[in-house]
């Protein structure tokens, strides 16, 4: 039994390795605030891009938190989704844009956090 949950518990390991392992994260910078917030402050999104693919990680249930990838270079938007999320889990959206540079935007009631990434 015992050598049955270590095995399980490195399978789950390994998966969340590879899943952090291949992809890069998007660094992100701005404000979120607790001010006239009277629960729990949930925790700010983080975001990783792979290829095209953008996954965007809650640690905590998050309402209404919209999200916008802008190519640096045009000014278009090429993705734009209000997301809420009533437990912790991952979001992935497949990016239909070409190679180059993107700022990735999070606007939310807390504040907003913003970060560049490339897609190769």
């Amino acid at each position: 039994m015992k050598h049955l949950i270590s095995t399980l518990i490195l399978i789950v390991c390994g998966i969340c390795y590879t899943q952090f392992a291949f992809c890069d994260t998007i660094p992100t910078k701005g404000e979120w605030s607790e001010q006239d917030f009277r629960s729990v402050v949930p925790a700010p999104p983080t975001a990783s891009i792979e290829g095209k693919v953008l996954t965007i990680n809650f640690v905590t249930p998050l309402t209404d938190l919209t999200v916008k990838v802008t190519n640096n270079e045009t000014g278009q938007v090429v993705y734009e989704e209000c997301i809420s999320v009533s437990t912790p889990q991952s979001h992935s959206v497949v990016l239909n844009a070409d190679n180059g540079n993107y700022t990735l935007s999070f606007t939310h009631v807390l504040g907003y956090l913003t970060g560049e990434f490339v897609i190769k």
